[in-house]
């Protein structure tokens, strides 16, 4: 193990506590990195036998399961540490801070991935050093400006879409909830919980002012302002992960908010009362990329991670949950993500599509889009501000 890797848990440890924000430099390695490392890369015959690949990712998404991380381990025998985040600002801020010597793939939503190119903290890689990139369905390849740059070099590859939706729990609330602003009601005072991120958060607000944030060049800000103040008084709390949301939602206490389609999926599988809803006005997607992180010294490795992940193998376990512990009260597998994998979308049945969001489609989706930086500040100083009003 590298010096650089033995830096990496405590890294992981102090991430949130990481304050200064530095410049990441690219340097020469990206070029050389890919050279070596093509001819290994997706070959799956090359033992790594002893090295150590670290990837970042959300705790508790699909990365972390058995049938992901300990297969990728023993196919290619290998040791995965995982590195978690609350927050996509946090993790730039950890390898701007030299996360970036130490962390060497990361998970990042489309609305994010052009910062991390654009700050020089994640790197160009040849698609033929990813093969199974070929069977991603053509709706999610090549995607400008998430994935490629304007050169057509892709610096980030598709792993599972989804919707963050509006969802409720019926063993606590007497009334249909149909659109984001039922969110309003007072009857649900004190227990609507919502994502933290601004970026879900400033879609709900947009919504629920009655305004269309597809284009953000149009928002009015100040109307998105009003509508998240009406929706103070509502708030139990926010959440930052799958785990965070789902143990409100246990203890009873989270009767409504937005929802991730994973944990939605979780909690059906688990048999609990639970219903999605698609608002007709228009309900949040996302498609999440990996990336390798320029300065890795774990190219290959981190090629190797990309390939699987894309992979007709993980991606179909992780659709249907078949081969799994994942199971429906009924004993049966019971799918988790949706797959990007056309060869695994064409094979999923209809009762497979239904947990995963894709049947019904939602009529209208509010992708999280890339933003300006200065709108990306007016954003977020809007939302936590919001945030820090609610006691």
């Amino acid at each position: 193990m590298t010096m650089r890797k033995a830096l990496a848990l405590f890294l992981a440890t102090c991430m949130t506590l990481v304050l200064l924000v530095g410049c990441a430099s690219s340097g020469g390695s990206t070029s050389a990195a890919a050279s070596a490392g093509s001819a290994a890369a997706g070959s799956g015959s090359k033992s790594y036998a002893g090295q150590t690949l670290y990837v970042a990712n959300w705790q508790a998404y699909n990365s972390d399961t058995t049938y992901c991380e300990q297969a990728f381990e023993d196919k290619f025998g290998c040791t995965v540490e995982h590195v978690y985040y609350n927050s996509y600002d946090e993790l730039m801020t950890n390898l701007q801070t030299g996360g970036n010597k130490t962390i060497d793939c990361v998970m990042v939503s489309q609305n994010y991935t052009q910062y991390f190119h654009d700050a020089g903290l994640i790197m160009t890689v040849d698609p033929g050093d990813i093969p199974n990139y070929q069977d991603v369905a053509s709706t999610y390849k090549d995607v400008s400006p998430y994935a490629v740059d304007d050169k057509g070099n892709v610096f980030a590859f598709p792993w599972t879409t989804g919707v963050t939706s509006l969802a409720y729990n019926p063993d606590y609330v007497d009334f249909d909830i149909e659109h984001w602003s039922d969110l309003l009601n007072p009857k649900l005072k004190g227990h609507v919980c919502l994502y933290g991120d601004y970026g879900d958060g400033m879609i709900i607000g947009a919504l629920i002012s009655g305004q269309d944030p597809t284009d953000p060049s149009s928002l009015d800000l100040d109307k998105v302002a009003a509508a998240l103040e009406e929706l103070k008084p509502q708030i139990l709390s926010f959440w930052g992960s799958s785990d965070e949301q789902l143990m409100t939602y246990y203890s009873g206490e989270n009767w409504a908010g937005n929802m991730w389609s994973g944990p939605y999926a979780q909690l059906k599988r688990e048999g609990k009362n639970v219903k999605m809803v698609h608002p007709s006005e228009g309900t949040i997607g996302y498609l999440d990329y990996w990336c390798v992180v320029d300065g890795t010294d774990q190219y290959d490795l981190a090629c190797e991670w990309i390939n699987w992940i894309e992979s007709y193998e993980e991606q179909y376990t992780m659709a249907t949950g078949e081969g799994t512990d994942y199971k429906s009260p009924d004993g049966s597998p019971y799918p988790t993500y949706a797959p990007v994998n056309q060869k695994v979308r064409d094979g999923l049945t209809e009762d497979q599509k239904i947990p995963l969001g894709m049947d019904p489609m939602p009529t209208k989706i509010c992708m999280l889009n890339y933003l300006t930086p200065e709108q990306k500040d007016a954003w977020t100083d809007t939302w936590d501000t919001f945030k820090a009003s609610v006691g």
